[in-house]
């Protein structure tokens, strides 16, 4: 039997426990089960939380420490398909090069993350599940410096109606999507997201910021010289200043500062954390 019936047939056994468990496991191991298929990562991102972990066949705790629960605990909002499911795009399979920023590769984020586990290729199957949540089920090759195997690659993307469309149904099914009204506790996830869009706000100029958040996402300068409708000498002497003003010299540098500032914990949560840790440095 092929390695691709195989998958099938495991995907038969994932809709026999639909609504049940196992069913994302199931799933995620039909995948791992392809020729040449390494790390399956399944993660779960509720509309006002940080992400929950469904699956992942990391080989230790270590591994899972540095792949998973590093990514899940706040870095993960400057995750490419993380990003792409915020703007709504539609349900199906991602390859990591054709959502990235142009500039991403660049980032820190990027050398923490993907460099640092030498993944040069990743398939992603996005699935929004309403209700502003949404899965990502991760696919990498087993030899992480080498891309998909076009057969690979085809099978994954044929399917992928298929493995969205099950995802979605398994949810309903299992009533994992929470249609209680908002509190107005605010939550990790949203104060995740207001750290960031407020990071600097207080410290910089309107336009500053705004070159900020590209730079802090992975956009080059001359993706963001034609986002913002500037000049390209304009965006370059905007980065000058902000790292004048934030005493930093690299994008490196400006990650660090934003992690930092999070972790530090400082300020109430409605202002500009970078302020508040400043403040009280």
């Amino acid at each position: 039997m092929s390695k691709h019936a195989s998958c099938l047939n495991m995907l038969g056994d994932a809709v026999a426990n639909l609504g049940n468990d196992s069913f994302i496991v199931t799933l995620s191991e039909s995948f791992a089960s392809l020729d040449h298929i390494g790390r399956v990562v399944a993660l779960y991102f509720p509309l006002n939380d940080k992400p929950t972990c469904l699956y992942a066949n990391c080989k230790s705790e270590v591994e899972y420490s540095l792949e998973v629960e590093a990514y899940i605990n706040g870095p993960y909002i400057f995750d490419p398909y993380y990003q792409a499911s915020l703007s709504g795009i539609k349900n199906g399979s991602y390859r990591f090069k054709d959502i990235a920023p142009d500039n991403f590769k660049k980032t820190e984020f990027f050398r923490r993350y993907y460099k640092a586990i030498n993944n040069s290729d990743e398939l992603c199957y996005l699935v929004n599940l309403g209700s502003g949540a949404h899965i990502q089920v991760s696919i990498s090759p087993l030899e992480t410096h080498k891309a998909f195997t076009k057969s690979v690659l085809d099978f994954l993307n044929t399917i992928s109606h298929i493995v969205t469309s099950l995802i979605i149904h398994h949810w309903q099914l299992s009533h994992k999507i929470s249609t209680a009204p908002k509190t107005a506790q605010k939550s990790f996830k949203q104060a995740l997201q207001q750290a960031l869009k407020n990071f600097g706000s207080t410290l910089l100029t309107p336009r500053e910021h705004d070159v900020l958040q590209l730079i802090l996402h992975g956009h080059s300068n001359k993706a963001t010289s034609e986002r913002l409708d500037i000049s390209l000498g304009t965006v370059k002497l905007h980065r000058k200043r902000i790292y004048q003003k934030l005493d930093i010299s690299s994008q490196s540098e400006l990650f660090y500062l934003f992690i930092d500032v999070l972790s530090s914990e400082k300020g109430d949560g409605t202002g500009d954390p970078l302020q508040a840790y400043m403040n009280l440095k």
